[in-house]
């Protein structure tokens, strides 16, 4: 079976993102649909007249993918992580800094109807841990983890955001709730069942603001964030507050935050071999190289310069 990336074969045809499949692999339709605040939704039906792998490499970005199938069954792979879901099943895909490829293969004979929920690094970051940021950073999601069947609310909230997009509704604020609301509640069913809770107070709509305000002013200032107190006085909100709307929203402090930032960002920047590990220890604010390189072994397992020659063995093995 050839590869064949039928994504140059796509004929655009709207400013709503709908695209025709080229009749010479079958019939059928993809929609692509921009959220609000930078996640995004891949809607395809597809009826192949021959087995179709769809493929797109040398992914260089951070990012969950979370694919329903509704109808027919998908193949998908994340490198050498292969799953194969079917009617009312999904697949979790994790991408971290710089992936060889990501595929899907269709099989002739089928009508394959799914939909896939792509949410980058910054819109998972800005939102917390609450939201799926853990599923970056937890190993145990590496690569792509077939989820089994999906429970009868994320169904529901699947077929409803495949209705509405099919039938040409364009809102996208509708569209981005009913797709935050589908992920939310299948970050419920992948909750750990003995994990209570918060117990702490709720926060008030402005002080979430805030937390989320101050999370963007360390993310914009790696190299010299400011301190926990100046951080809460520049946002308008006292530093205990801050420290429990961090536990609350992103379920780590406001160091640990920091610090997975700037990891994630060394992570990216070891990938494209441009910069000395000195250069980007100082680029992520790490004032010792030799620290830096502690805390990235002591994290991700490896030293940065053995990091950076796994990526470049990888890439090499595959020209």
């Amino acid at each position: 079976m050839p590869d064949q990336d039928i994504s140059r074969a796509l004929q655009r045809e709207d400013f709503c993102h709908r695209m025709a499949i080229h009749p010479g692999y079958g019939r059928g339709r993809v929609h692509m649909v921009p959220l609000v605040g930078g996640a995004a939704l891949v809607v395809m039906v597809f009826c192949p007249c021959e087995t179709v792998r769809v493929f797109e490499q040398d992914i260089k970005q951070s990012g969950l993918g979370f694919t329903i199938c509704l109808d027919g069954q998908v193949e998908c792979e994340v490198d050498e992580d292969r799953v194969v879901i079917k009617a009312k099943e999904a697949c979790l895909q994790r991408y971290q800094s710089i992936c060889r490829y990501g595929a899907s293969t269709f099989a002739k004979g089928l009508c394959h109807k799914y939909l896939t929920l792509h949410l980058s690094y910054e819109w998972l970051s800005e939102r917390g841990r609450s939201l799926g940021m853990d599923k970056i950073n937890d190993h145990c999601w590496s690569g792509i983890t077939n989820l089994g069947k999906c429970h009868s609310s994320v169904l529901s909230r699947a077929d409803e955001l495949y209705r509405s997009i099919r039938d040409g509704e364009c809102a996208h604020h509708r569209i981005s709730a009913l797709a935050l609301d589908m992920w939310s509640m299948q970050l419920e069913q992948m909750r750990p069942a003995d994990r209570a809770p918060s117990t702490g107070a709720l926060l008030k709509p402005e002080d979430i603001a805030r937390v989320h305000e101050a999370a963007k002013i360390v993310r914009d200032n790696l190299k010299a964030p400011p301190d926990l107190v100046m951080l809460a006085h520049r946002v308008g909100i006292n530093d205990c507050k801050l420290k429990r709307g961090f536990k609350q929203l992103y379920q780590e402090t406001v160091f640990s935050y920091l610090r997975n930032i700037r990891l994630n960002r060394a992570r990216e920047l070891l990938a494209l071999n441009q910069l000395s590990i000195q250069r980007i220890s100082e680029d992520v604010g790490y004032a010792s190289s030799s620290h830096f390189a502690a805390v990235f072994k002591k994290a991700c397992g490896v030293s940065p310069s053995a990091y950076r020659r796994q990526i470049l063995t990888t890439e090499s093995g595959n020209r």
